[in-house]
């Protein structure tokens, strides 16, 4: 077998650069711009239908399905902002009547007093009360009582008995002798309101806390008030404990006493509707 050179079973490849694809003449420079449907002439076609042919067939198409036009969201805005107005309004009216319903609950309160922490078996509620000013308070003058009636169930020797006294001189007598009663069980305090009892009850556990950690601090009572080292403070429903100068209370505690009821006071605002009744256990 005669020899032969590789070459001649193997066609040689040359070198030819690719040809490229031309790309298809672009159709978009045959094609008209598209219009805006807004800005074409009503008697424009678009399809088989005008364009006012088809603005119409579109209104008719939302009416039908109930969809909210501008106009309609225009007006649904307006009454949602008069609806808020008169809810703002209604609010300041009802807090209005609620401070007014307080100061009027005050007034009818002012010459009321509670007594207890004694047994009474005498169904004659007046007369009780008359021996305990005389032999307790030390009392001689004669005290003019409305009337007098127990504060919860009938038949209990020890709950409490609402006294309301016909002249304010008297209660105010009366209220100057309860410091005799320091440590004796009795107590004698003005007939609150639900709403006072309720701040009180509150600042009474701010006083027991502030007790906990300094003994030795000069502590009042002053109706709503919570006099602490002649700093006064009091227990607003909406904001919480707060200076009388409308400060952070237990900031306030902390940079002048030293003293951190931070955790203490945050959860007695975590309970605002706390039983307002532990309120009638706390004396002047």
């Amino acid at each position: 077998m005669s020899q032969r050179s590789l070459p001649e079973f193997f066609t040689p490849r040359l070198d030819t650069p690719k040809r490229r694809r031309s790309s298809p003449p672009s159709e978009d420079k045959k094609r008209p711009k598209k219009k805006i449907l807004g800005a074409m002439d009503t008697e424009e076609k678009v399809g088989q239908l005008t364009v006012s042919q088809l603005m119409e067939s579109i209104s008719n198409l939302i009416d039908g399905k109930g969809l909210a036009t501008k106009q309609d969201l225009a007006s649904t805005n307006l009454e949602i902002a008069a609806l808020k107005k008169e809810n703002s309004d209604l609010r300041k009216k009802i807090d209005n009547l609620n401070v007014r319903l307080n100061v009027y609950d005050r007034n009818m309160r002012k010459n009321n007093l509670v007594f207890g922490g004694f047994e009474h078996k005498d169904p004659d509620f007046v007369a009780v009360i008359e021996d305990f000013l005389k032999q307790v308070l030390k009392i001689e003058r004669n005290i003019v009582i409305g009337r007098a009636f127990p504060l919860g169930k009938q038949g209990l020797n020890r709950c409490p008995i609402l006294v309301e006294f016909v002249r304010g001189e008297d209660v105010n007598l009366i209220m100057s002798r309860v410091g005799c009663l320091r440590g004796t069980g009795f107590f004698v305090h003005r007939d609150y309101s639900q709403e006072e009892r309720i701040v009180r009850s509150k600042l009474s556990n701010v006083k027991n806390e502030i007790l906990k950690l300094k003994k030795d601090v000069s502590i009042t009572f002053k109706r709503d008030t919570l006099v602490v080292d002649n700093i006064e403070f009091k227990w607003d429903l909406d904001k919480g404990f707060q200076s009388s100068q409308g400060e952070d209370g237990a900031e306030l505690l902390k940079a002048k006493l030293n003293l951190d009821l931070k955790d203490a006071v945050m959860r007695l605002g975590a309970n605002p509707s706390e039983n307002a009744s532990q309120g009638r256990q706390h004396t002047d």
